[in-house]
């Protein structure tokens, strides 16, 4: 049985969680560890949306350049509103952002200026895979990061 000092240590482990998402299925398993960890803590859960410009400037195919980040930009918000719903449904504080950028520079400049002490993201997001690997953005951020990263 834990005592008192270990139970309060605990509480205090992890306070601020950040979860980046794109609203893939692998964003959304990353979620769900996210709430469950942050559940166990009472921490507030931070939700994360990129907007990676690189990506959707190579695409201009699909329509103009801004158009296209416009219907990211709300495809987002939709996917955030999830997030900070599922986490106020548990009773979590939940904050949601989302920014233009190149994805894990934003994910770990979002995580220092917000004194977050645990990012946990999917292994894969958009660009998917056919079996499960680390996928560049979560390798990257693991790479560089001073903050943990639990890749799910």
């Amino acid at each position: 049985m834990a005592d008192a000092g270990e139970s309060a240590s605990r509480e205090r482990l992890y306070r601020n969680i950040l979860v980046p998402t794109d609203g893939s299925d692998g964003a959304r398993r990353g979620t769900r560890h996210a709430l469950d960890i942050g559940n166990q803590y009472g921490a507030t859960i931070h939700a994360l949306h990129v907007v990676d410009e690189r990506t959707e400037a190579q695409t201009p195919a699909l329509g103009s350049e801004e158009l296209l980040i416009e219907k990211l930009e709300t495809e987002a918000e939709d996917v955030l509103e999830a997030v900070v719903t599922e986490a106020e449904q548990l009773g979590l504080e939940a904050v949601a952002r989302s920014c233009r950028g190149v994805p894990h520079d934003e994910i770990r400049r979002y995580a220092e200026e917000h004194d977050i002490d645990l990012i946990v993201m999917g292994m894969h997001g958009r660009g998917g895979a056919s079996r499960p690997h680390i996928g560049s953005t979560t390798e990257r951020l693991m790479r560089t990061s001073n903050v943990p990263v639990l890749p799910v």
